[in-house]
């Protein structure tokens, strides 16, 4: 089979400015904010490109979106199980060497960062990385805009990195560090360029002084990087491998809502209470460039109009033919029941077409639903939720089971094994409440057909088995019942002598009634 060969650097920078320039750079524009953003990737016609001085606003749905999205997925961290296959079971200081590596990585709080990202852009990446200084790998979370995935025939076969070391914006000079990840293998490489441009290669000497290599022997066969697509299949680019943002095709809406919004701002402005007052009740301004002519020109300054105060507005009138004393009050309506109906019929539509439900976001909350009624009305974003989940699985097993590993081969005594495997199950964060579940077990209870332990285990999805079996001998030592206890194997016959000998009896009964 003949070998496919990889990308080169400036090949994978082209495809990377191609794509970033075509989708990132919309998608970072609506999440970030940034009003000079939002004017550079706007479209011909839209509120952000027309060419004004007025005041806009931009609302930040399009962050509140990626936000959830991570609140949905990791609000509640995984659990992570060490497991060999065909063992059913491993020592448990593999298990707690597993839990200190996430805990030093800090992971619940990078998995929430990555979701974030992923969310906003459609795409994130996580690779592994050690030094002398630590006695640990070390997970990374890289931007999608940093990072370019090399899939072959739907495998991923390569993760190429650029990692900005030295930006200077006002001269448009940057030096970057490339780094290619496969199995076994990172090659690296500096480079020096603009913004848009790679540049030229700099010597390996260079990139040693910066205390990289070019070429690194991985201690493990697995390849210590992950690409993970927040959901596919990206509609402007439906080929490719790359993942489709939440905030995909929204970017028209997003306008409408920021021009809605800005419109019920100016209107806030306009309304203002003022007063039209003739010139001659106003004081004039004493002219500053004009102190040290004679007082009698300095005097001679000009009406001012403060935008703060805006209470008294000068008008050339003659007090003596407009009648009465010439003050006239101004001030125009606030149209706030229609903006506000046009602004929330945009985002539940922006909401809609994103995946979600309005109440995960605190909408149409009217009722007060909970438990089986709130899982109902909140089911569209449990769909998308278990959707990004499936794309989510695999990444993260693999790149977990590749740190377990990698951790045997720097550390063999720390309590790693090089045959880990690490399996991850994700917690339901849209699960039924206390209520729900004590309802539940309230219905099978009466019916007689729920154990004690099931009981438990119902209750306390994320117990251990042996804290479950503690649990439902303090529930028998309290209620004083005698059910066995399965966990800890005691399977004695629950009927009592008595009934047995009688229901022996009867049986014996019948023998003889059949010999006779």
């Amino acid at each position: 089979m003949a070998e496919f060969k990889l990308l080169t650097p400036q090949q994978v920078w082209d495809k990377l400015v191609v794509y970033r320039f075509n989708y990132y750079d919309a998608m970072a524009a609506m999440y970030s904010g940034d009003h000079e953003e939002l004017r550079r990737t706007a479209k011909n016609g839209t509120f952000w490109n027309r060419n004004s001085n007025k005041c806009r606003v931009h609302v930040p749905i399009a962050a509140d979106i990626a936000a959830t999205s991570a609140n949905l997925l990791f609000s509640q961290e995984p659990t992570y199980t060490i497991f060999h296959e065909g063992e059913e079971e491993v020592d448990g200081s593999q298990q707690k060497r597993l839990e200190e590596l996430l805990m030093k990585n800090n992971i619940a709080s990078k998995l929430n960062e990555a979701a974030e990202s992923c969310a906003a852009l459609g795409d994130i990446y996580m690779k592994l990385r050690w030094n002398e200084r630590t006695d640990y790998p070390i997970i990374d979370i890289v931007q999608p805009d940093q990072a370019w995935p090399e899939y072959i025939l739907g495998e991923l076969r390569a993760v190429h990195f650029f990692t900005e070391i030295v930006v200077d914006v006002e001269k448009d000079f940057y030096v970057r560090v490339y780094e290619c990840y496969t199995r076994g293998e990172i090659q690296m490489a500096l480079f020096q360029g603009t913004h848009d441009m790679l540049g030229r290669k700099m010597s390996e000497s260079k990139l040693q002084e910066l205390g990289y290599s070019s070429k690194i022997k991985s201690p493990i066969d697995e390849m210590l990087a992950v690409h993970i697509a927040n959901i596919r299949p990206n509609r402007l680019f439906r080929s490719a491998m790359h993942g489709r943002s939440d905030l995909d095709s929204l970017r028209d809406l997003c306008d409408s809502l920021d021009e809605a919004f800005s419109s019920w701002m100016r209107d806030i402005r306009l309304a203002k209470a003022k007063l039209i007052v003739p010139a001659e009740y106003l004081r004039k301004k004493k002219n500053q460039f004009m102190d040290d002519m004679d007082s009698s020109l300095a005097s001679s300054g000009i009406f001012e109009f403060d935008a703060d105060v805006e209470t008294y507005v000068a008008m050339d009138i003659n007090t003596d033919t407009a009648g009465g004393n010439g003050i006239t009050a101004s001030q125009f309506e606030i149209r706030a029941s229609e903006h506000a109906k046009t602004c929330s019929d945009i985002i539940l539509n922006i909401l809609q077409i994103a995946g979600y439900s309005p109440q995960s976001f605190g909408l149409n909350v009217e009722g007060g639903a909970s438990g089986t009624a709130l899982n109902i009305r909140e089911r569209k974003s449990a769909v998308t939720k278990n959707k990004k989940l499936t794309y989510w699985q695999q990444p993260l097993e693999h790149i977990f089971t590749a740190m377990v590993r990698l951790d045997y081969a720097k550390n063999p005594n720390a309590g790693s094994d090089g045959k880990d495997e690490v399996s991850v199950s994700f917690a339901d964060s849209m699960g039924a409440d206390a209520s729900t579940i004590a309802g539940t077990i309230e219905m099978m209870t009466r019916a007689q057909a729920v154990s004690v332990i099931t009981k438990v285990r119902t209750l306390h999805p994320d117990w251990s088995e042996q804290q479950v079996g503690e649990e439902v001998d303090l529930i028998k030592k309290e209620y004083m019942l005698e059910e066995p206890n399965m966990l800890n194997g005691d399977f004695e016959n629950p009927v009592n002598d008595e009934e047995a000998s009688d229901e022996t009896g009867e049986k014996n009964k019948g023998g003889d009634e059949v010999n006779e």
